[in-house]
């Protein structure tokens, strides 16, 4: 077997170190997709995650708001699956029907309205039994990031 050249030692190992890197991104970028994707976003999974950054009697508070009107929420996105679905549905048919999908849209904002407005008599409920402190630090936690 010949020997290899300098310069084509080089060449092998600058391939080799670039391989490596490609390799080594594609695992840490797996592994930060697959952490984002496995997260729990469930409607109980934020409110635990906000309650946790109140002060405890506060937190305990806001969970106990939510237990209360948490009740409602399974129904309510069953209604906004379906509207979902109705909206797909009627998006999809052939011939297209605008007035069918307006419609559709209409509904599914009803039924998103729906959630929002139990997620809105959680944290007024739970508010107005909060400390100042626990109020300040909930409209914190409420900021866009």
């Amino acid at each position: 077997m010949a020997a290899l050249s300098p310069r084509s030692k080089s060449i092998f190992l600058f391939a080799s170190i670039a391989l490596n890197v490609l390799l080594a991104s594609t695992i840490v970028t797996q592994t930060i997709d697959r952490r984002a994707y496995d997260r729990d976003r469930s409607t109980s999974s934020r409110v635990a995650h906000l309650a946790k950054r109140l002060p405890g009697p506060d937190g305990e508070k806001l969970r106990t708001a939510f237990s209360v009107h948490a009740k409602d929420l399974p129904a309510a996105r069953n209604e906004m699956k379906a509207a979902r679905e109705a909206f797909r549905k009627a998006l999809a048919t052939d011939p297209y029907d605008p007035v069918a999908v307006e419609k559709s849209l209409a509904g599914l904002d009803s039924s998103r309205a729906k959630v929002r407005k139990i997620m809105r008599e959680t944290i007024v409920t739970a508010a107005a039994e909060m400390t100042a402190e626990g109020r300040k630090r909930l409209a914190e936690s409420a900021r866009r990031r």
